[in-house]
């Protein structure tokens, strides 16, 4: 039988799902110009045919891409003439483009040579020009306006935009050097015996820049140059981090939210100071004006990168979203430049979301034991799902990190027990959920003792089975953070949850009736991990559990419908849940990790 027929009798929904994931695929291939994958690609899937031949119709129309691949079809050991038309290829009206510095979804950009003033640029182009929408254009000119009309040393300064034969670009300063982000893979910040120094808060505008300030800067340059493949230690994590807050509160006090900050988007020129670039995503608001509809990408829409997002950019609260969004983007960066991990960061782009805007990262310290505690608690504030209780502004980030680098006390000082709690149950729902129960379940069961209802020797049994389902919870939710044993602990601990409650059940007087409420609590609990496997699991395990408790208590096996009908339930249930995890994985195929 051929893939094709099988597929005929597959049913529709995962018929049309199959084929997306494998069309998606294809279009990677060809963004990546990977021949030979999308030659397997149409061997394995015939079907894809109908979908390829107008994707190369578009393709032959909008020749942007191959357009700039030609332009870098340089020689450097030859010697162009001005007859010689490999130099025609590469001009792009006053620029000669010299080689692609890097690419997104939208946009490339380009080493150049501005031939009028003889100076080294980058040039940012759009990547499809002829197949843009109007939206991406505006988006485009948004991005050149935003970034034109700013004038500050951490912030990539915009020269010219225009248009060359309907090739929409912008010239920009050329950063020598790498990203944040190359930085960041040499691992965790560490300690050192360097002395604590500062350089001045990057404003240029701030007119009260004392002579300490000055010895300040002198100080600074003497410090140990940053370099690709080097740790940074925690003082450069701090200097870096609190430079661009600056550049940040510059963008803030114009009106303009970064909405995208992360460390692809932070240059690291010569000199070790970072550069915040790509202004594709702000939102610009005039400060004291309201937002206009114009200026959003669409109401309810998600903008941004996943693992980098505020609470309220995950949940789509657009309104919501301002400096203060920003300053979490900060705390982020700051998290993974301390730890060598990101805080929320998911199996999938969907899963990421949901815990950005409902758990709490792990801290910091448990991670690096060697983060100083004043550090730790910058971080942490960033991080805070409330907005109101992040840094009120990016401005104040910064002086909070300049304490630290004096040596001064931080304003971000230690929470209070309130906080302190409700942190830890956002950052271990599973656990606290758990103990939340057994809580509550030994507080009934002690006035059940008090009242006369429940005999002193089954009183201790349940208390020890409840304290030994505690202990085996928290072993279970350290088993969590081994990246190894994390899957498979995942499904001993759904399984011992269902052992637990059936032993409960077995146990406990009749009926039973409203205890076996839990059994489709924990199938719909199995569904927030976002993965389909532990839902069939839970479901299946849910229906064993039950079978071997109607066998030890066959006074529950009737009238016999009653059990036909709760495993039916139960069945329905693992159905509609795992279905839904389904729908949530596929949608977040549209979100770039």
């Amino acid at each position: 039988m051929t893939h094709t027929q099988d597929m005929d009798e597959a049913p529709l929904d995962e018929i049309e799902s199959q084929l997306a994931e494998v069309l998606d695929e294809y279009v990677s291939a060809v963004h990546r110009n990977d021949g030979p994958r999308q030659d397997e690609l149409l061997a394995a899937h015939p079907e894809l045919k109908d979908f390829v031949d107008p994707l190369k119709s578009l393709d032959r129309m909008t020749p942007d891409i191959e357009f700039a691949a030609t332009l870098l079809e340089v020689f450097p050991t030859d010697v162009a003439t001005p007859s010689d038309d490999r130099l025609i290829i590469r001009k792009f009206g006053r620029f000669e483009l010299l080689e692609e510095l890097g690419r997104g979804g939208m946009g490339v950009v380009f080493r150049a040579r501005q031939t009028d003033l003889n100076r080294i640029v980058a040039i940012k182009m759009i990547l499809v020009n002829r197949l843009a929408s109007p939206d991406h254009i505006r988006r485009f000119y948004q991005e050149a306006q935003a970034a034109g009309r700013l004038s500050h040393p951490n912030i990539v300064g915009i020269h010219e935009v225009g248009e060359v034969h309907g090739q929409h670009f912008f010239s920009m300063d050329c950063v020598d050097g790498v990203d944040l982000k190359a930085l960041l893979s040499a691992g965790p910040a560490h300690s050192t015996v360097e002395t604590r120094s500062t350089t001045p808060p990057a404003n240029v505008g701030a007119a009260s820049e004392s002579a300490d300030e000055s010895s300040i800067t002198e100080s600074s340059s003497t410090s140990r140059k940053l370099r690709p493949g080097e740790r940074l230690t925690f003082e450069q994590t701090a200097r870096l981090i609190r430079d661009v807050a600056r550049a940040a509160d510059y963008l803030h006090t114009h009106g303009i939210i970064h909405r995208d900050l992360k460390p692809s988007n932070i240059l690291i020129d010569e000199s070790g100071q970072p550069r915040v670039t790509d202004f594709g995503l702000a939102r610009v608001v005039p400060p004291g004006e309201k937002q206009n509809d114009d200026d959003r990408t669409g109401s309810g829409t998600i903008v941004g990168t996943p693992n980098y997002m505020s609470p309220e950019q995950a949940a789509g609260r657009l309104d919501e979203v301002g400096p203060a969004s920003d300053v979490y983007s900060l705390g982020v960066i700051l998290y993974e430049a301390l730890t060598g991990q990101l805080p929320n960061k998911g199996s999938n782009a969907m899963e990421t979301l949901v815990r950005v805007m409902e758990s709490e990262p792990e801290v910091p310290r448990y991670l690096n034991r060697d983060i100083p505690r004043e550090l730790e608690s910058i971080c942490l504030r960033c991080l805070d799902k409330n907005p109101a209780e992040r840094y009120e502004s990016a401005g104040a980030l910064a002086d909070d990190l300049d304490r630290f680098l004096k040596g001064d006390p931080v304003a971000a000082g230690p929470r209070g027990i309130y906080h302190r709690l409700r942190r830890w149950m956002r950052r271990e729902p599973a656990l606290a959920s758990r103990w939340s129960a057994i809580v509550c379940g030994a507080a009934i069961l002690e006035v059940s003792y008090l009242v006369g209802e429940v005999a002193y020797g089954v009183r201790d049994m349940f208390f020890e089975l409840l304290a030994f389902w505690a202990v085996t919870a928290f072993m279970f939710q350290k088993l969590q953070r081994s990246n190894q044993l994390a899957t498979t602990s995942r499904f001993i601990w759904l399984a011992s949850d269902a052992v637990f409650l059936t032993k409960m059940l077995v146990l406990s007087a009749s009926p039973a009736g409203p205890l076996l409420v839990v059994y489709p609590l924990l199938i719909a609990a199995s569904g927030l991990f976002i993965q389909e496997s532990l839902v069939f699991f839970m479901t299946s395990v849910s229906l064993m559990s039950y079978a071997l408790f109607l066998y030890m208590r066959p006074i529950e096996a009737t009238p016999w419908h009653y059990p036909m009908i709760f495993a039916a339930i139960l069945v329905v249930i693992g159905v509609v849940i795992s279905h839904q995890v389904n729908r949530i994985r596929l949608l977040s195929r549209h979100f770039d990790t």
